[in-house]
């Protein structure tokens, strides 16, 4: 079996929440299902005529393995914005990441309105040696162009033997101007926990992806943080810019602020009866790394240390889970945006060939009973990105619901009419963005809908400060209803 998520932040492809089951097992359930209507002798002949056509009258030679990787690609992409066929090339680099490290520049990079946006640069990795910002514009990769490049293709001209060089061009709108920048590619060995005390008796802690690390990094994050000096008073908990991972890491992540054995979610499969349900338990986030449980004889104080979580719409999939949970518990208060709203699992796996799928298995359910499938965790406490954010001039968020084929909410009564409503909203924003433009200058750039964190090793960001705020019992600057 084989887990993996996708590069952390990227909008395109980072959707992904995985589930400990054997992909292969799974596979076989589907196989030996007698009610699965096969594949008629009609069907398979069209496709054979169709193939045939092509490789015989199509303008130049094609490939006939690229034919068929493109026929299992458009079949797979028929069903959710989360199922994808793999071909080799495409699959190997995400085995190559589960195995600890990847050589490459260190960006965790996303589409966004047409553009290679640079959300995070990974700490000490080369890029943010090099100078390379989050809320850079990657304009060209060794001189190509990124427009129209997929965030996969993307990432995989930045990836690269150590040691080699690429060059990437970068816009940066705080200065209008663009650079290029020679980097040097390393073997880039990520952790996706970081810590820090922001103020005198209140720690900040930031989880940028759920992987098989995150639950022992966090555990010894947390031992570290209750041995400081004033003693804790409150904590926040930033899951902003997170992509998600392996549901298994976000139930650890949740076990470590909840007494043991309290829900934490219900996986729900298509046939009744189906499924798991996860609970605040070793045996519910054990890894097959781990050796012992790495909550054991955590610091008590954690489960009742007041607790800030911060999202926004970059906050996605298992990422969602963990807040739902830590909110529905009341075990924390939620601050920041509504978050992605994605509400599926995948498994994923190998398929002959080197080939890999990644197939939407299941859904999940909060502990409440909800789920937040195209709706999103919506926050306790509304914030706005930045200080002074001007609304009138930041791009709508792209979310689940605005991805083609995205599945409906099992829970909505009426999904047409959200979706219908939320399409209106998100005109109307278009609308006033057009309406601002008029009256200012056209060299004016437009504001990224969710700006990602800053380095951990920064000062405090608008939403940490207003978090730090909410903890302390101070005033909270709201954005205007």
């Amino acid at each position: 079996m084989l887990q993996t998520r996708c590069p952390r932040g990227a909008a395109s492809i980072m959707l992904l929440l995985m589930w400990a089951m054997p992909f292969s097992a799974a596979a076989g359930d589907i196989a030996s299902t007698p009610a699965l209507p096969p594949l008629t002798q009609e069907d398979v002949q069209t496709l054979t005529q169709a193939y045939d056509i092509i490789q015989r009258d199509y303008a130049r030679p094609v490939d006939g393995k690229a034919l068929m990787y493109g026929a299992i690609k458009g079949m797979v992409a028929e069903l959710d914005p989360h199922s994808e066929f793999l071909t080799p090339d495409e699959f190997a680099p995400l085995v190559d990441q589960l195995a600890g490290g990847f050589a490459g520049v260190g960006l965790q990079v996303g589409e966004q309105d047409g553009r290679l946006l640079v959300f995070a640069p990974i700490d000490q990795a080369p890029a943010q040696q090099a100078g390379i910002r989050a809320g850079d514009v990657i304009t060209r990769i060794d001189d190509i162009p990124t427009q129209g490049m997929t965030v996969r293709d993307a990432v995989a001209r930045m990836r690269g033997p150590a040691g080699t060089t690429v060059n990437l061009s970068v816009y940066r709108a705080t200065g209008n101007e663009t650079r290029t920048f020679e980097i040097t590619r390393a073997l880039i060995h990520t952790s996706s926990v970081s810590s820090r005390i922001a103020v005198p008796g209140y720690a900040y802690i930031r989880i940028s992806g759920f992987d098989e690390q995150t639950v022992p990094d966090l555990a010894n994050r947390l031992r570290d943080l209750a041995r400081t000096t004033p003693p804790l008073k409150g904590m926040v908990l930033d899951l902003r810019a997170n992509g998600g991972g392996v549901l298994q890491d976000g139930v650890g992540v949740v076990s470590a602020f909840v007494p043991a054995d309290t829900l934490v979610v219900t996986v729900r499969e298509r046939e009744p009866g189906s499924g798991h349900v996860y609970r605040a338990t070793y045996e519910d986030y054990r890894r097959p790394s781990f050796t012992g449980d790495p909550l054991v004889d955590l610091p008590a104080m954690f489960k009742t240390l007041p607790l800030v979580v911060l999202i926004d719409a970059q906050s996605v999939s298992v990422t969602e889970v963990v807040a739902a949970a830590l909110h529905d518990t009341h075990r924390a208060t939620v601050m920041g945006q509504p978050s992605f709203g994605k509400g599926t699992i995948q498994v994923t796996g190998p398929l002959s060939g080197g080939a890999g799928l990644m197939l939407t298995r299941a859904r999940y359910y909060t502990p409440d009973g909800g789920s937040i499938q195209n709706r999103g965790v919506v926050p306790d406490v509304s914030l706005a990105a930045s200080a002074g954010a001007d609304s009138s001039n930041t791009l709508p968020s792209v979310r689940e619901v605005d991805l083609a084929h995205h599945l409906a909410n099992p829970l909505d009564s009426d999904e047409t009419a959200y979706s219908e409503s939320h399409a209106r909203e998100v005109v109307s924003q278009l609308r006033a963005i057009e309406a601002h433009n008029e009256h200012v200058s056209s060299n004016t750039p437009l504001t990224p809908a969710h700006p990602a964190p800053p380095p951990q090793a920064g000062s405090n960001d608008f939403m940490t400060e207003q978090a730090l705020n909410w903890l302390r019992g101070q005033p909270v600057i709201r954005p205007p209803k």
